[in-house]
């Protein structure tokens, strides 16, 4: 317990300093601003697009940061030195992912309030659309940490891991965006989100833990 304390209070210092969190969340808060502009000033048409315009960018966003989580770590060798302390693969790629979620995609989640309240108009689906994204934004995170670590494997960059992602992420964009637009369906495309990010959180770090042995061997 206390070596992955140790890690992931690592892991906040090495991320946090590093430039994925300020490029996701600036590409976030960029996109959510220039929306109006590029859509047009109608308050109707905004609100009616917000869910799944935000829901769009923030899956983006979370993707834009992946460059490198885990390749550079196995470069610089401190993958290595992560192993040798004990640690089994899925627990050393559970603190990298959560560590991910908390720089990266956490404030993202707190920047919807403003970004969504802009596009809709109304505190109450700014806020709803900030919960959805709470509950679906760790099956973004996790799903998209494991497809970066597959394509280490594969020695490829971020493109593949985009084109990888879109079909695994669209049941959170879909059932995110239900939740968020407050549809007659919400409350079971709700628990749905938070099964399908649940379901990831248990599953990811296993596959990526695999991914990061056969990347070292």
């Amino acid at each position: 317990m206390n070596k992955m304390r140790a890690l992931i209070q690592d892991e906040l210092r090495l991320r946090a300093g590093g430039p994925s969190p300020y490029v996701a969340f600036g590409f976030f808060v960029l996109a959510g601003v220039l929306a109006p502009f590029s859509l047009g000033p109608d308050p109707e048409l905004l609100a009616r697009i917000a869910p799944g315009y935000v829901w769009l960018i923030a899956a983006i966003s979370v993707l834009v940061g992946l460059e490198g989580l885990f390749q550079e770590d196995i470069a610089s060798g401190r993958m290595a030195v992560l192993r040798l302390s004990g640690l089994p693969s899925w627990a050393i790629a559970l603190s990298t992912m959560s560590v991910y979620w908390l720089v990266v995609c956490l404030p993202v989640v707190i920047a919807s309030l403003p970004v969504s309240y802009l596009l809709s108009g109304t505190g109450d689906a700014a806020l709803a659309i900030a919960v959805s994204l709470l509950i679906g934004t760790p099956a973004l995170a996790m799903l998209g940490a494991t497809l970066a670590a597959i394509a280490g494997v594969v020695k490829r960059g971020t493109g593949l891991v985009i084109f990888l992602a879109l079909p695994f992420f669209a049941p959170a964009l879909i059932f995110g965006t239900r939740l968020a637009g407050a549809a007659e369906d919400a409350l079971s495309a709700g628990l749905f989100l938070a099964a399908f990010s649940l379901q990831a959180v248990a599953l990811c770090p296993l596959l990526a833990g695999l991914a990061i042995r056969q990347n070292m061997e």
